[in-house]
Parts: structure tokens; C-alpha cells; sequence
């Protein structure tokens, strides 16, 4: 399921519905899906000490990606070791962390999370590095996002803006330049036709890798070809 924020209003106030598969769950036995579900709900009667339920629905949209601070809070969550009371009034002071989280997004356009500083920490460094390595080893078959965020013990969303602040790329386009790149050279150094680099490569069929290949480089694979290599049979 895709992660997501949804704030849904309703009779009885608003409720706030995360949908989040990046949880780390060791130690937290009690959840055991593959994608969380938190639900807050809070009473028109409890917001009115806020400012009332319009101030703070009305001007937001209804759902937003999960940013940096939110998985972070989610985390602590599912990670808290207080019980009774205390695990209550920390359950409470979450909730409204979230909810202010989300406006945030919708009000403030915190949303790229320009105010994460966690590249400056050597070791979360390391994880982006180690993501790189490990794209770079299965550019035909690469993982998933989560999958790779898992691999590398790193939640999605740092993965994701720590990949695009050191190498200036997403890391969709980074695969799919890679993956290009390869296919330069196999174009160009060997007589494999084009259905067989395109297959080798992970392309679904050889009209997406023609269409992907002309996006990035300008020409077709079969021009280059016969250009660099005019006895070649494509």
C-alpha cells in the first residue's frame, strides 16, 4: 500500500489515517502487517481549543505523502516503551504532532523537507552510498524503494531526498540512466540485437527500452547502432 496521510472530516470532527509500510516492528510484536494503520480521531468539542475544526481543514488538502517528520513520529510510536497513563498522554501528544505535521505540508510547503539536516550524519551518509552500490548491482532487476530502504536500514523518505541531495538525480532516473548506459555500450561494442539488450537490461519489451533510450539520448538505438557500427544487423 502507498504511503500516505489522509486527514477525512466528518460528523463527529476529523480523522487522521496514516498508511505507512516503512515501520520498523522489532520489538513490537503486536504489529505484524505489512502496512501500518494508524487512526486518530479528534472531536469538534476537543478542537474548539485549537481554533475550531474549520481553521484547520478548510484550508488543507485532503492527502499528502508522508514527510520526514512524520515517519519519524510513526516510528516513535510503534518504538515507545511507556504504559498507563504515560503511554496514553504520549499516544495524545503524538497525535496532535501528526496532525500539525500535516499541516504543515498543506500550509507552509514543508513538504520537500528542507529542513532535514541528517546528511550531516556520516553514518546515515553511508546508508545513501551503500543504496547506490547496491542499485549499481542489479540495474536489470533493482528493488524497490522500500525494499531498498530496508536493505540499507534506512526509512523511505530520508532514502529518497538524501539520494537526490548527493547525486542530484532521483533514484528512478538514476536506474533508468544506468540502465541507458549499458546499453550504450552494448550497442556499440557487440552485435546482441536489440530485443535481447532490452530484456537483459529489465525493460518489459524492446518498445519501452526504444522509447526510454531516445528520451535520455535523442536518437534511436537503432541510428546509433548503425551509425557507430554500419555492418552491424540490428
Amino acid at each position: 500500500m502507498e504511503n500516505k496521510v489522509v486527514v477525512a472530516e466528518n460528523d463527529k470532527g476529523i480523522e487522521l489515517i496514516i498508511y505507512y509500510s516503512g515501520v520498523d516492528r522489532r520489538g513490537a510484536a503486536d504489529f505484524n502487517q505489512s502496512t501500518s494503520i494508524l487512526i486518530f480521531n479528534f472531536s469538534k468539542e476537543y478542537l474548539k481549543a485549537f481554533g475550531g475544526i474549520n481553521e484547520l481543514v478548510l484550508p488543507l488538502k485532503k492527502e499528502n505523502e508522508i514527510c520526514c517528520d512524520t515517519q519519524i513520529i510513526v516510528n516513535e510510536i510503534f518504538t515507545a516503551k511507556h504504559i498507563g497513563t504515560l503511554k496514553n498522554m504520549f499516544i495524545e501528544s503524538k497525535a496532535l504532532d501528526l496532525l500539525l505535521c500535516f499541516m504543515k505540508c498543506n500550509t507552509v510547503q514543508l513538504n520537500d523537507c528542507e529542513t532535514c539536516t541528517f546528511l550531516n550524519n556520516p553514518y546515515v551518509k553511508e546508508k545513501i552510498l551503500k543504496a547506490k552500490d547496491i542499485l549499481l548491482s542489479n540495474i536489470q532487476t533493482p528493488p524497490t524503494i522500500p525494499q531498498l530502504a530496508s536493505q540499507v536500514g534506512i526509512n523511505q523518505c530520508y532514502l529518497k531526498k538524501g539520494f537526490k541531495d548527493l547525486f542530484d538525480t532521483t533514484i528512478f532516473s538514476f536506474v533508468q540512466e544506468q540502465r541507458i548506459l549499458k546499453a550504450k555500450q552494448l550497442l556499440t561494442t557487440t552485435q546482441e540485437p536489440i530485443s535481447n539488450i532490452a530484456e537483459l537490461l529489465g525493460f518489459s519489451n524492446p518498445s519501452n527500452f526504444t522509447n526510454a533510450f531516445k528520451n535520455f539520448t535523442g536518437v534511436l538505438p537503432s541510428d546509433l547502432r548503425k551509425k557507430l557500427l554500419p555492418d552491424s544487423q540490428v
